[in-house]
């Protein structure tokens, strides 16, 4: 009798690491429940897993052929309600992000925020249930107020059907059709129409041009013409246009009704003009050489670069549309309606009045010189951002409102007595140049564009002097930790309290404008161990051990490991292995520590390690990679997650024996023949129970979960009313 107790007492002891102490066990209460992990009856295609990957393709749709590259940030709920930075990154040059996401099982929907180079931010969350998060996003690239083509007149040249003319006149009458061939002159004191046509394909210089009675006209400058024009009153004039290069001087009157268009170069004189027509475009060049000021009453169109020399007003009821390029030198009033899809610059204050309209597309600029006082609506994008740049103080009054995606940077301040919404950035927004816009890259802009010249733009990259990095990836979540709980008896089965190694951890994993890995931060806490083995820790990565460049912050004090230069684990190994813990309880100082109550107790530090490689590294398996415990300073004796293969440290005598069912010809690793593992994730902080208290008589839905793989309370590990067993918890059965 007295052997047969020994032998028994033996058998007992190889169930719990070495260990003491109550079982925490008991019956399963007569309802069905199982108070023994090794009772579980299992699906062997269940891995007791707790997160699941969601693969993410996220993709631009644009009507701008020259959209740029956009970023994504993905987060485990609402970032504005504390939702954790899971992973972020550029999209290819085909405007795609693809990625693969790890999250827990239980969740069922994530956060995405795209943000363009232009400051746009757009928020949104998605339902992940079908296990795939794809969506394409559709952009404009401009919304204009008029969407017509313009009503251009064709340059007729001159043919054969007008009537040369050339020489000096005075009080010249045009009532049919003439030309003035190339190469001739022709100049006239008080031009007159009187329902005829005049094309200039020479030089012409006229001096007072109007119209005799009502019978209209048209005056075309040709594309080989030249015109110098002083005093033009287009009264009853049908149109003006300039395809050649004119000089209009003194006195310049846009009459409604008259179709003004410029085409080529028009240079405006020193009294500046006045347009009340309806039709004024501009597609080539006009330059103001300064002095009197320039009003508009009617509406102008300018499809590309206008320069206003001096003040000038745009009145109540008079509407711009700016596809280009617009500059002021001195004071702009807006009293009507301003669209501004490009770029105006003002040369010194802005008044943008109450009964103004200020629109502005994406991707367009405004410069102010010295201040800009905003009392009527300034509303930005829908889609993308623009933005206002001033040198001195922006100041929104009482009537003033900065809505939509706009973008507010102004070095001398902001004061606010208006209305600014929460949409509104300040200094945030990239403007890139272009033929028409010379974008945001003077003082006061926010950074400029790309100033490490990676290819993320300053406004998304987290590095933005550095052109090796540009975004982080966060796992499980950004200031978040998982845990790993290990039985370290591989390849016999153990107590299932799931205590003798408690690690936490959190990773920071670096990434290039390309989405190429090339640095991890790792954060280890030892939580518990509840072993008198003296076991290590490490991972292993997908990469091979050459891309290493450093390793610093792991914990090696004993022999069992061979580290290289580099800090990696050295052998034969075709992938990386880091030893974060060589031998445990040499960094405990002691064995049992943080798993009997009453017993040894620790506060273990969180240890940071960084793991540099030599070169940017795509196509590397996500975290936690794959992580493992080696047992007692045997070194080729591991033990890892469900399926998780070995390094090629280990050795594989012990495959196959005791409890272990692993079939390296199939895949088939770490698991006992009927499907229970030796390792576990917890995609949160876990509360790991007491002291050979088996992990079902501590989480009352342990079981439920696990024989509906996964079905049932994925969240069993929460702390929720019914969940728990309190007195089979450490943190909660301690004195």
């Amino acid at each position: 009798m007295a052997l047969l107790i020994l032998v028994l007492a033996v058998a007992f002891s190889m169930t719990g690491c070495h260990k003491g102490g109550d079982d925490g066990g008991g019956d399963d209460g007569g309802d069905g429940d199982k108070s023994s992990f090794l009772d579980l009856n299992i699906d062997p295609g269940f891995k007791f897993e707790m997160t699941k990957d969601i693969p993410v393709v996220l993709s631009i749709n644009s009507d701008n052929p020259k959209e740029p590259q956009q970023k994504f940030y993905i987060y485990n709920g609402d970032p504005e309600q504390g939702g954790k930075l899971l992973s972020s990154g550029m999209t290819t040059p085909y405007l795609v992000f693809q990625e693969t996401i790890k999250v827990p099982t239980y969740l069922d929907e994530l956060w995405v925020v795209r943000k363009d180079v232009y400051g746009g931010v757009d928020t949104r969350s998605f339902d992940i249930t079908s296990g795939t998060l794809h969506y394409s996003y559709q952009l404009n690239s401009k919304s204009v107020k008029f969407t017509k083509t313009l009503d251009l007149h064709p340059d007729p040249g001159c043919g054969n059907e007008c009537t040369p003319i050339s020489g000096v006149y005075n009080n010249l009458v045009i009532e049919d059709d003439y030309c003035v061939p190339a190469g001739q002159a022709l100049t006239v004191i008080n031009l007159k129409f009187k329902g005829g046509t005049l094309v200039v394909c020479g030089m012409a210089n006229l001096t007072t041009v109007s119209v005799q009675g009502a019978k209209g006209g048209k005056l075309i400058i040709s594309s080989s013409g030249n015109a110098n024009i002083t005093n033009l009153q287009t009264s009853h004039l049908d149109y003006f246009v300039n395809y050649g290069v004119t000089n209009l001087m003194a006195n310049v009157v846009i009459a409604p009704g008259c179709k003004f268009e410029n085409e080529n170069v028009l240079r405006l004189g020193t009294g500046g003009f006045t347009n009340k027509s309806d039709h004024f475009y501009n597609v080539g060049v006009i330059q103001g050489s300064g002095g009197g000021p320039s009003v508009n009453e009617g509406k102008i169109f300018n499809d590309h670069i206008m320069m206003i020399a001096g003040n000038f007003v745009n009145n109540s009821g008079a509407e711009i549309i700016n596809n280009c390029h617009i500059s002021i030198s001195s004071l702009f009033t807006q009293d009507g309606y301003l669209e501004n899809n490009a770029y105006v610059a003002i040369g010194v204050d802005a008044h943008l009045n109450g009964g103004s309209t200020n629109v502005f597309g994406p991707q367009a600029l405004m410069k102010v010189g010295v201040a800009l006082f905003i009392d009527g609506p300034v509303q930005g994008p829908s889609v993308s951002s623009a933005k206002i740049d001033i040198l001195g103080v922006c100041t929104v009054n009482g009537s003033g409102s900065v809505t939509a995606n706009m973008d507010l940077c102004a070095v001398g301040g902001i004061v606010n007595n208006g209305q600014i919404d929460n949409s509104v950035t300040f200094c945030d927004c990239y403007i890139p140049t272009n033929e028409c816009n010379p974008g945001s890259g003077d003082p006061g802009d926010g950074g400029g564009d790309d100033s490490d010249k990676d290819g993320c733009p300053d406004n998304v990259d987290e590095y933005p002097n550095d052109p090796e990095r540009c975004s982080n990836d966060y796992y499980p979540g950004e200031d978040e930790f998982a845990t790993l709980a290990f039985e370290d008896l591989w390849n016999a089965t153990g107590d299932y309290d799931f205590n003798d190694l408690v690690v936490e951890f959190n990773y920071k994993t670096v990434k290039n404008a390309q989405n190429k890995v090339v640095e991890i931060f790792a954060k280890f806490h030892v939580a518990a161990l509840g072993a008198d083995l003296n076991n290590g820790f490490g991972l292993e990565f997908s990469t091979p051990t050459n891309t290493i460049d450093t390793v610093t912050g792991n914990v090696i004090l004993g022999n069992a490991v061979t580290i290289g230069p580099n800090g990696a684990e050295e052998g034969p190994l075709n992938k990386a292995v880091v030893i974060i813990y060589d031998a445990l309880n040499d960094y405990a100082g002691t064995s049992m520590v943080n798993t009997v109550p009453g017993g040894n107790a620790k506060d273990f530090d969180t240890i940071d390690v960084y793991i540099k490689f030599n070169h940017s590294v795509a196509d590397m398996d996500p975290a936690p990679f794959n992580p493992f415990m080696f047992i007692d300073q045997e070194r080729g004796k591991e033990t890892h997650l469900i399926d998780f293969p070995p390094t090629e440290m280990v050795n594989p005598i012990y495959f196959g024996e005791n409890a272990d069912d692993s079939d390296p010809a199939t895949g088939r690793y770490y698991v006992t023949e009927t499907n229970l593992p030796w390792v576990i994730e917890i995609p949160q902080i876990f509360d790991w129970p007491k002291e050979q208290a088996d992990i079902l008589t501590a989480y009352h839905k342990f079981q439920e979960w696990a024989e509906s793989s996964g079905q049932l309370y994925p969240d069993w590990y929460k702390d929720l009313p019914g969940y728990r067993e309190p007195a089979n918890i450490y943190k909660t059965a301690q004195p």
